[in-house]
């Protein structure tokens, strides 16, 4: 929300979330299909390749729209990411929308609805949209809530109140609990002061650099530290990993998610100035058949 706030333009948006989501993605997936990488496993069955079930299987799970064709993705981890996709895709419409009712009534009664009806309805469906959208919607509710109201709770106790809501959520995980847990964290942001601890915004600043870059590294690192070396001490296997996770986010972001950010923001400044230019020109043709 506070993205489409500095720069409020939908194809710019885009431009930029695609070159931010997508070549990360597309090399892992690569990756795992060249190599077969074992990097796909269920809570009782770890450490296998996924085989896509034919050519159109493949490129949709790639390409993030796996509920397309085939219902497939690379790795185990990817299972998010065609909710961060489809979720990229409905954000400008609610900013647009934000910004004629500021108010959190409209959000509030939108999640009612699609937890009590929409969920249900469509549960059958694999990579189901409306799953994601009560955990999703409460970070606009958040946007809405900090600029309607003033922050009174101290900074300090933010981070007791997340541990809070995990440990309640650790207790019974599911879905449902989720989906108020979510709820709960949305609408009480507002209230707390931002954290200014500068050695905990630095950190925060480059875990949040890196996230991505770990996200989808360290199955990889994982592969290599227990898969490739079952043998080894727990120690090894353990700094295996850590280091693999480390080297691989952090080469990933210099050398090919910041730089393809770098050409996603020239190609959405070129779109932006080609649009404000026919606009302009459209201006000018209307007043002179006016005139």
């Amino acid at each position: 929300m506070w993205s489409m706030e500095r720069k409020p333009h939908t194809l710019d948006f885009y431009i930029r979330r695609i070159f931010r989501i997508y070549p990360l993605a597309l090399l892992a997936g690569f990756a795992t299909v060249a190599f077969h990488a074992p990097v796909a496993g269920t809570p009782t069955v770890y450490f296998h390749y996924q085989p896509s079930a034919g050519l159109g299987s493949l490129v949709t799970g790639l390409l993030l729209f796996p509920n397309l064709y085939g219902d497939y993705t690379p790795m185990s981890v990817m299972w998010s990411l065609p909710y961060e996709v489809e979720m990229y895709l409905a954000l400008p419409l609610l900013f647009f929308f934000i910004r004629h009712n500021f108010s959190i009534w409209p959000l509030l009664l939108y999640w009612a609805f699609t937890v009590a009806i929409c969920r249900p309805l469509f549960h059958g469906q694999a990579h189901n949209f409306f799953l994601c959208i009560p955990y999703f919607l409460p970070g606009v509710m958040a946007y809405v809530g900090f600029g309607r109201g003033k922050p009174f709770l101290p900074a300090w106790l933010l981070p007791l109140a997340l541990i809070f809501c995990w440990s309640i959520f650790m207790a019974r995980p599911g879905w449902r609990q989720a989906d108020f847990l979510c709820l709960a964290v949305g609408l009480g942001l507002p209230a707390f002061h931002q954290i200014t601890a500068a050695w905990l915004c630095t950190a925060s600043h480059y875990i949040a650099r890196y996230s991505y870059g770990m996200y989808l590294a360290h199955p990889f690192a994982i592969v290599l530290g227990l898969y490739c070396m079952p043998h080894q001490p727990l120690a090894i296997q353990l700094g295996v990993m850590l280091g693999a996770t480390a080297i691989l986010s952090v080469g990933a972001y210099h050398l090919l998610e910041h730089p393809l950010i770098q050409v996603g923001s020239w190609i959405a400044g070129r779109a932006e100035r080609r649009y404000e230019q026919q606009r302009l020109k459209s201006y000018r043709v209307a007043a002179k058949d006016i005139c």
